[in-house]
């Protein structure tokens, strides 16, 4: 976690006064009231370090925060909410992780807060299993938007100013002709499973878009297999492909998410697969380095996948409940997320906020997919009954896959741990 500087001149931005926003009982600057926080380390983005420093800065609620790696929290969180020792507050991705964590039951319900009712887009944080909406949107109104990010700079150098595959071959074309200069195309992460898998959530769900209307649904009834799905295993093949035909650095089972900064900031390798969430921590480091995007045409579709949550900011049921609900208020304020656009433009969460400009590579994705409708979700947005063990069992066998393992033997492995656990939790086409 990279700490905001108090040299930023957030005094005169925020204007509040206190016992202004909604309904919240004051709390006054300077009582000692802290907040426990748990979160990926990937999650507490330097947005949310901003919001918490304003907060305890104007109000006086201090937060005592934890942070693990992503393998981790979801087990540490999923405890202490099991056992009645949870945080005061968790991040993590929402309406996905409801049920993961039995938010129905754990968590505090958030449909009558204040900054509801001027949330841009209120409907993708509703719980699909109750309709409730269980966390508010750290800063973004959705998330993900995916597809290959790249040094503009270092690209041109090597030919290509404004790259737009629109067919597989094409994108396979451009990663050849890189490699055939000397320069290894992609820089890919596979310390972290989850950057693996994003190749796999946005082709999957690309791949399946025009059969998404029941597709999703027989895999989650047991009325076919992943191992079975055609498109699946290509997908998959493709990505094992990128390692075979050298386009991937060769210490790619080594690396961790946080190296990739310094790799497309130097231009050692040009592109990353990734999210906008990238572009947002590189310039953060690379101010001077303007990123690139374009979609994969996966199945030669011109669309991208993107995500139907956003990382929430949870509220447990517990002690401290009604101040971390007031310390969500706060954070939501107009004049707090204003705070944050100035100085990490994004859309905006809020109607009544602007979110500012937001940075040219996932603008591009936002201007040209997004706001004319060639998108479709991606594949690990139909699956939040299965979220606690995607990211051990679907990821770990994806991540097999850049290794070398046969994509359908990675699927069929994924299968039975699907069945067993759909078994277990007594789910319609899995009982016997």
């Amino acid at each position: 976690m990279r700490k905001c500087s108090k040299g930023i001149a957030w005094g005169m931005i925020l204007t509040l006064a206190a016992g202004t926003i909604g309904s919240a009982t004051t709390v006054l600057a300077g009582e000692d009231k802290v907040l426990s926080i748990y979160c990926s380390k990937d999650a507490w983005k330097d947005q949310c370090a901003m919001a918490a420093e304003l907060i305890e800065e104007k109000y006086g609620i201090k937060v005592d925060l934890v942070t693990m790696p992503n393998e981790d929290i979801e087990s540490v969180i999923s405890t202490k909410l099991a056992t009645n020792d949870p945080p005061d507050i968790f991040l993590a991705n929402a309406p996905q992780c409801a049920e993961q964590y039995n938010a129905s039951q754990t968590c505090e319900i958030l449909d009558d807060e204040p900054w509801v009712e001027r949330l841009a887009a209120a409907d993708i944080l509703k719980y699909s299993g109750d309709g409730h909406i269980y966390a508010m949107p750290a800063y973004n109104p959705t998330t993900f938007f995916g597809g290959i990010y790249y040094n503009k700079e270092k690209m041109k150098e090597l030919g290509y100013e404004d790259p737009k595959p629109e067919t597989m071959e094409e994108f396979w074309a451009i990663l050849e002709d890189i490699k055939g200069q000397g320069v290894t195309p992609l820089y890919m992460t596979d310390a972290d499973a989850w950057t693996t898998q994003v190749w796999t959530t946005m082709g999957w769900g690309v791949a399946l878009d025009d059969q998404k209307d029941t597709i999703y649904e027989e895999l989650l009834t047991n009325q076919i297999k992943f191992a079975e799905i055609p498109e699946l295993v290509e997908i998959l093949q493709e990505l094992q492909d990128i390692y075979t035909k050298g386009y991937a650095n060769e210490n790619h089972a080594s690396k961790s998410y946080d190296t990739a900064m310094a790799v497309i900031g130097n231009g050692e390798s040009p592109m990353v697969i990734q999210g906008e969430w990238f572009e947002d921590a590189f310039h953060a480091q690379y101010p001077d380095v303007e990123l690139g995007s374009f979609a994969i045409p996966f199945s030669d579709k011109d669309m991208i996948a993107t995500g139907a949550y956003t990382i929430g900011v949870w509220v447990p049921k517990g002690e401290n409940s009604e101040l971390a609900k007031e310390f969500l208020r706060y954070w939501s304020s107009e004049e707090i997320m204003s705070a944050i656009y100035d100085e990490y433009p994004s859309a905006s969460a809020y109607t009544d906020v602007e979110g500012g400009d937001i940075l040219p590579a996932q603008k591009n994705l936002i201007d040209n997919y997004v706001n004319t409708g060639k998108y479709t979700y991606e594949f690990d947005a139909y699956f939040d009954v299965a979220r606690s063990i995607m990211e051990d069992y679907l990821f770990g066998a994806i991540v097999e896959v850049t290794m070398g393992k046969d994509p359908t033997q990675a699927l069929q492995e994924w299968d039975e741990r699907y069945y067993d656990f759909m078994k277990d939790k007594e789910m319609a086409g899995f009982t016997e």
